[in-house]
């Protein structure tokens, strides 16, 4: 008899789907062959375990989520608008996510850190990337006199990259759109800075 063939691509979609909605180890191999429509020969033949699967999972949604936050950064040529953009699309779901589920990326730190460090160097390194995203975008900010020369783009970058790391932390329990606004409003302070 032959092997069912399926979509290796929506396959992975959905076993990513299932590990950001459970985190790895509530993610049972049942529950995870259901959703990706496959039979478990089939999830070992094409994807390795469930810990290579997740390894699988996580890297499209950081190649993914690193897309998109590149490409809400670019609709705007200044850089306050665009943070800002991109704060309330991650707010709103933009990233092609609930915003009840959080970042993977940072589920998966706080759920394997310990116990798997080359998944979360996996997730570290998604998160440094994003970083670099931001300081480049500030670094054109100071270049064309929209923010100060004092500013400094690395350290700014990190401040609203932990700022954007919280913000997905705490959509998962639903605040009030009011603090959510104000945490955004807040967070663009920092690229502020009084010119000279």
């Amino acid at each position: 008899m032959r092997p069912r063939a399926f979509d290796e691509e929506q396959a992975l979609d959905a076993a990513m789907r299932v590990f950001w909605e459970k985190g790895y180890e509530a993610a049972s191999l049942t529950e995870l062959t259901q959703r990706m429509d496959i039979r478990k020969p089939s999830l070992y033949a094409t994807f390795g375990d469930k810990r290579e699967l997740f390894e699988r999972a996580l890297k499209r949604y950081t190649e993914r989520h690193a897309a998109y936050v590149e490409q809400v950064l670019e609709r705007e040529d200044q850089t306050i608008p665009a943070f800002a953009g991109l704060l309330r699309d991650t707010a709103a779901g933009g990233s092609g996510g609930d915003p009840a589920l959080g970042c993977l990326a940072v589920l998966t730190l706080d759920e394997l850190g310990a116990a798997e460090p080359d998944l979360a160097a996996q997730a570290l390194d998604h998160q440094l990337r994003l970083a670099a995203l931001f300081r480049r975008k500030i670094e054109k900010g100071i270049g064309s006199g929209e923010l100060s020369r004092e500013l400094d783009a690395e350290a700014s970058a990190g401040a609203v990259l932990v700022s954007l790391i919280g913000l997905t932390v705490m959509l998962k329990a639903k605040p009030p759109s009011a603090f959510i606004d104000a945490a955004i409003a807040t967070t663009l302070t920092l690229l502020k800075e009084e010119k000279r």
